[in-house]
């Protein structure tokens, strides 16, 4: 079944329901929308879709913030059969422009403040863009978003059958190689995993409000919070952007009961609840980057609340969540989801390992995707026969609570963000100042990991001349997550017999 049907189906039980809200940074009611008025946004953005010839398969790319078309948009383009393409607004032109490549996108629809930033780009592309923003003038091939939608003529708007197999969502991330690497999420594999996390071991049912602070591009905002809003038939109050205080604010004036957040959330949410109001919260999630046990046990013991801790990649949505009624043990991810299987084997001799000892976490199950878009080489290399390789490093405990300790791969997580050092890298491989750099994590209190370079300067240079060149570089290139916050010149790069350098040892290099 299309994943869309579902969708529909339960927002056709109860019409007049409010599903989704915002609410301000002053904690007032920005827009609502209910059931009634996401169904025919969905009818009337599906239709411009089929005229616009969008057929089963093609990859449409969408670029929104938490506004009332972000919702629709979504079912529409699942409703159509295409393959949702969902961008992160803070990429550079060059990062978006890899990204929409390397899909072959049919069409993007985006926000005026998307297309500014990659306009020069757009208008070189064969396929055309839709640009949501009151002030947008249309072009050749470059439409308002609003002029698009003003046609009221519908076609035949039935949901396009699909095979469980075919892909409904691809998302990408940055890999070890610094090349997007898009992860095709198939409607088996959502439909799967919403079933085995968000209701049966979660329990969501549509007396839950969920408190939505997250980004909508990745798999924990929109994967377990939108598409999960819409599978479990929970409603959701959107905030724009995290703010603690207004986090804890709206936790009480909108009476929510679940909150999905990442460790960096928790630890300001602390900083700031002195006198917080939480009776009516009956679970935080916490995911994307290791919860440590310090912050667990404050949170805890503060507001007498236990974190759920659950564990996922891009690649298998969720694997595993620490139980909603039983035990919820600090620095650990839980439990295997129903259908989902995990195992530690040893990365070298594929041996699989017994409990207590660490190896590599391998995944199997109907939440795995197929495989990387285009990208056979990438592929191969994540499976041993059906089983996925995480890359993560882990160990079960006497009960089998699974936790993470480390990571095979080299990826930095900011914030919950993943960034390669490579695609950092790679935009100062032209710079004249350098014998040699390289790219690595480093711990950060608030964020988790922080990105530094690492560099071996020519002879001659100024160092504080060279950083502020650098920075320059990267205020250009790299989002704003992904720039150095450390420029840490050493007098040599650690490298193991085969001359790679060894980026886990690079802190203890510095100067």
């Amino acid at each position: 079944m299309n994943i869309a049907q579902k969708f529909l189906d339960n927002l056709l039980q109860k019409p007049e329901r409010i599903l989704f809200s915002a609410i301000s940074s002053g904690g007032h009611i920005i827009w609502q929308t209910s059931h009634t008025e996401i169904l025919e946004q969905v009818l009337q953005i599906l239709s411009c879709i089929k005229k616009a010839g969008i057929v089963k398969g093609e990859r449409v790319a969408i670029s929104f913030s938490k506004n009332s078309l972000l919702v629709p948009t979504h079912i529409a383009i699942l409703a159509a059969g295409a393959v949702v393409v969902p961008l992160n607004s803070a990429l550079t032109e060059r990062e978006m422009a890899a990204v929409l490549d390397k899909a072959e996108v049919s069409l993007a629809i985006v926000e005026d403040r998307v297309f500014e930033r990659v306009s020069k780009y757009a208008f070189n592309t064969t396929y055309p863009w839709w640009v949501k923003g009151e002030s947008f003038q249309s072009s050749k091939d470059i439409h308002s978003l609003a002029q698009v939608l003003g046609n009221k003529d519908r076609l035949d708007l039935c949901v396009e059958q699909v095979e469980e197999n075919d892909l409904a969502l691809m998302l990408f991330t940055s890999g070890t190689t610094g090349r997007p690497k898009g992860v095709g999420l198939s409607h088996k594999n959502i439909a799967a995993n919403l079933q085995s996390l968000i209701v049966e071991a979660w329990k969501i049912d549509e007396g839950d409000k969920l408190l939505h602070a997250l980004p909508v591009h990745h798999i924990h905002g929109l994967g377990l919070g939108i598409y999960g809003t819409l599978y479990a038939k929970n409603s959701t109050v959107f905030l724009e952007k995290f703010d603690p205080t207004v986090v804890v604010n709206a936790v009480r004036s909108e009476k929510v009961t679940l909150f999905m957040g990442v460790p960096t959330m928790y630890s300001r949410i602390l900083d700031v609840a002195e006198q917080s109001d939480f009776t009516t919260m009956r679970l935080f999630v916490s995911g994307s980057a290791p919860l440590s046990t310090e912050l667990f046990r404050k949170f805890q013991e503060k507001f007498g609340i236990t974190i759920l801790e659950r564990y996922g990649l891009t690649e298998t949505i969720i694997n595993s969540t620490n139980p909603l009624d039983g035990i919820r043990k600090a620095g650990t991810v839980g439990l295997a989801l129903n259908g989902v299987e995990i195992e530690v084997f040893d990365p070298e001799t594929f041996q699989k390992l017994s409990r207590g000892q660490t190896g590599e976490v391998w995944i199997r199950g109907a939440n795995v995707f197929a495989g990387y878009w285009r990208d056979e080489e990438s592929t191969k290399a994540a499976f041993h026969h059906d089983w996925f390789r995480t890359g993560d490093l882990g160990v079960f405990d006497e009960d089998g609570y699974l936790k993470i300790v480390g990571r095979i791969k080299e990826l930095i997580i900011v914030g919950g963000s993943n960034i390669s050092p490579s695609e950092v890298e790679i935009v100062f491989e032209k710079e004249p100042y350098f014998v040699e750099y390289a790219v690595a994590g480093l711990p950060d209190a608030d964020l988790g990991e922080k990105v530094a370079l690492f560099a071996v300067l020519r002879e001659g240079e100024d160092e504080s001349r060279v950083r502020r060149r650098l920075q320059e570089i990267a205020d250009k290139e790299l989002a704003a997550y992904k720039r150095p916050r450390e420029y840490l010149f050493v007098e040599s790069l650690p490298r193991n017999a085969m001359g790679k350098v060894e980026r886990g040892k690079l802190k203890y290099f510095m100067k």
